[in-house]
């Protein structure tokens, strides 16, 4: 196309006339350069914050929405295999390749690095807390190489993708194309940055059923492994000096404790061992009624217990 067939509306230069004297275009070209200087600085923001620096590999949206599909399927799978009776499994790594479906899944880390069975009852308080603050790790607990870590990692770089770098680090690319300032608007922008948007929602959308999925597993784990841990105590007639100084022990304890159990039983186990204390309690069986109705009441407790997991 030569100068004279271009349209107009391409001409980047007229702006910088706009009636001016040929003589006297200072200002004209100043707002020109600051304004191609603000488009430059834009575009250089919007390339940081997605492009892959593999050429015409996707871009960072692409690849961070695959990991989230990767990590929901992986979750789906191991955690339906997951018992909470047996904590040894929740810390362990997923088969071999050649032995479990589960290498299809491309992730074998367990679903929490080790800690002690004494701190359950913080990890469950810290993860929900590192969830809503996008971060990683705290000093009462580090998921490191975990699916929790794994999970909590993609949180923080879900929510550094969403913002430019500076200077635009006030846009969010889940609020485009609104939040782009007017002067760098256009059609064609305003067209990509939905499209932005509309890619950012998906991936905190399926990153939030991630983060649901397994909070709500690893949260009756945790109550459990927690249930676990003081039952044993009681047993032993301590709990940091508590039980041994006189404190009364919770319901749940107390059902533990009449039932003779060590920790929290599954269900099947915990209507057998009912059945078991009743044909000795019974009263007419030559029971007790006071300690058989005991027993419903704690049974009760138990079954109420096992059916929130």
């Amino acid at each position: 196309m030569n100068v004279q067939s271009r349209p107009l509306g391409l001409d980047w230069f007229a702006s910088a006339l706009n009636g001016k004297d040929s003589h006297n275009v200072s200002s004209g070209l100043t707002q020109l350069v600051e304004q191609e200087e603000s488009r430059l600085m834009f575009a250089r923001a919007l390339k940081g914050a997605l492009a892959n620096p593999i050429p015409h590999a996707p871009d960072r949206i692409a690849l961070l929405h695959d990991d989230i599909r990767t990590l929901e399927k992986t979750l789906r799978l191991r955690l339906s295999m997951l018992p909470l009776d047996r904590p040894q499994a929740w810390f362990r790594t997923s088969p071999p390749m050649d032995k479990s479906p589960i290498a299809s899944t491309s992730w074998h880390d367990p679903i929490f690095l080790a800690f002690e069975e004494s701190h359950a009852h913080t990890v469950k308080k810290v993860l929900p807390e590192l969830w809503a603050a996008k971060y990683i790790a705290s000093s009462d607990y580090d998921p490191g190489f975990s699916l929790w870590g794994r999970l909590l990692k993609m949180n923080l770089k879900l929510h550094q993708l969403n913002h430019l770098p500076p200077p635009f680090t006030d846009i969010a690319l889940e609020d485009m194309p609104d939040a782009i300032p007017d002067e760098l608007l256009t059609p064609a922008l305003s067209q990509y940055g939905a499209q932005l948007a509309a890619r950012v929602k998906a991936c905190q959308k399926d990153l939030e059923a991630c983060y649901g999925y397994l909070w709500s597993r690893s949260e009756s784990f945790l109550v459990a492994l927690h249930v676990q841990h003081i039952a044993r105590l009681s047993r032993s007639g301590f709990a940091g000096g508590a039980v041994a100084g006189g404190r009364k022990l919770s319901p749940l304890e107390d059902a533990l404790k009449f039932m003779n159990f060590s920790r929290l039983p599954n269900i099947d186990d915990l209507r057998t061992r009912y059945r078991t204390l009743a044909q000795t309690m019974h009263p007419d069986l030559g029971g007790n009624e006071e300690r058989f109705k005991l027993l419903s009441v704690h049974y009760q407790a138990l079954l109420k217990q096992l059916q929130r997991f």
